[in-house]
């Protein structure tokens, strides 16, 4: 029977400094856009209008319904960007976290036996690279 983990995040830097950098890469464009959006806005209509309160009086709603589309929207699809990197992550330090403690034990000698992986984690071919290492060494004796 297959083993789940049962915390997404487990707490390792590895994890912690990609989630940060999924975050940046999803925060940075995010707020670059929205300054494009805001820039775009006052620019056509500033181009459109020759008397300042004619700009004020059809710019303030125009911003108003801007500013809150982007509060609503930047949350939630940032919501989503963090699920799904949580998710893959996962899949990636998971793995990463217990092919290491998996390691510490075959050095210390308190297990020789073949390291196994989920099906769905990323680091399979590394394992099977070690085991195939490990076999090598218990030929070798």
């Amino acid at each position: 029977m297959e083993e789940r983990r049962r915390r997404k995040f487990v707490d390792i830097p590895f994890q912690r400094k990609l989630l940060i950098f999924i975050f940046v890469s999803a925060m940075i464009p995010a707020v670059i856009v929205a300054i494009c959006l805001y820039y775009l806005i006052f620019n056509l209509l500033a181009q459109q209008m020759v008397i300042p309160e004619a700009i004020a009086y059809n710019l303030i709603p125009v911003a108003r319904k801007v500013t809150v589309i982007i509060f609503i929207s930047l949350p939630v699809t940032l919501l989503i960007i963090w699920i799904i990197a949580v998710e893959m992550s996962h899949k990636i330090a998971g793995p990463l976290f217990r092919l290491e403690r998996e390691l510490d034990r075959r050095i210390s000698g308190e297990d020789s036996s073949y390291i196994t992986v989920r099906k769905k984690d990323e680091l399979k071919s590394l394992v099977e690279k070690i085991n195939q290492l490990l076999d090598k060494i218990k030929k070798g004796r």
